[in-house]
């Protein structure tokens, strides 16, 4: 199968099989996602070159919301198309967020959780190490470089550790102190996200945190192995994912991290659903 060969390359990588019904639902969604982006930026009086851009950003938006939501509640197949939904509203609403961002969250969780039931291989470390530190220097913020050192040393400690991730938790920890030292000091660590965004963000934060508390056990198994995935993995990769879009905020506007914080409400509000029809059966 062509999972099996991508699988001797990467141990992070997760092809959309089409063998699983909501990775069919996803697929079918996203040449409509970049439709609809197309003529939205079409309506804004956009060139072709933008029009074609918007396109491929709104497939983006919505493919990488939807995974990151399913690593951070991976037995929680609906709460991903939540995210999807809202991550998608919000380009259209506030505009492109950073994809950079977006995508390097979403591997620093999978970094992780493992959702592969296959520990990263060293030319996954490679590669997510120097996206984060590509997006440290993009996003101007040294807090991203703790995040991963973060990220990394939650994989050289938590079951089944992976030690050589020190070397990459190093790398993460110099990259931030280095952009913090090439910045303004202590002003760089400033909320600039104040106002209706901010306090939009500790609402789902809240929200996010119901979903947090209530990851007790995970029956969903890695992709390869078949083996149930680690909860403490998993509740690691939820606080990475909750950490890169709080940090986002000491760098630049609010709409860069817009995706990932509509991923956590996807996340937020499936978990609440689930909650209240769990009462309401009892």
């Amino acid at each position: 199968m062509a999972s099996d060969r991508i699988y001797r390359i990467t141990s992070i990588g997760r092809p959309l099989d089409p063998a699983y019904r909501t990775n069919r639902a996803v697929l079918l969604l996203l040449p409509l996602a970049g439709a609809v982006a197309s003529a939205v930026a079409a309506m804004r009086g956009a060139g072709f070159l933008e029009i074609f851009i918007a396109g491929l950003v709104g497939v983006a938006v919505a493919l990488g919301s939807w995974a990151l939501a399913r690593e951070l509640a991976p037995d929680d197949d609906p709460a991903a198309f939540l995210s999807m939904a809202y991550a998608y509203a919000a380009f259209l609403a506030l505009g492109p967020p950073s994809l950079l961002l977006l995508f390097t969250g979403l591997l620093l969780v999978r970094i992780v959780n493992r959702s592969t039931g296959l520990p990263a291989r060293i030319g996954d470390s490679v590669i997510v190490c120097a996206l984060t530190l590509w997006t440290v220097h993009a996003t101007q913020s040294p807090l991203l470089g703790l995040v991963g050192a973060l990220a990394f040393g939650f994989d050289a400690v938590l079951p089944d550790r992976l030690r050589r991730q020190w070397f990459f938790a190093g790398l993460c920890l110099g990259a931030g102190l280095w952009r913090f030292v090439l910045g303004s000091g202590l002003d760089d660590l400033t909320l600039l996200g104040l106002g209706t965004s901010y306090w939009l963000a500790a609402v789902i934060g809240v929200v996010y945190l119901v979903a947090y508390l209530r990851t007790r056990s995970v029956a969903s198994v890695g992709d390869v192995t078949g083996t149930k995935l680690s909860v403490a993995r998993v509740r690691a990769g939820m606080a990475i994912g909750l950490l890169v879009p709080v940090q986002a905020f000491v760098a630049g506007p609010a709409v860069l991290s817009s995706a990932l914080w509509a991923t956590l409400a996807g996340v937020g509000v499936g978990s609440v659903i689930r909650l209240v029809r769990r009462e309401r059966s009892r």
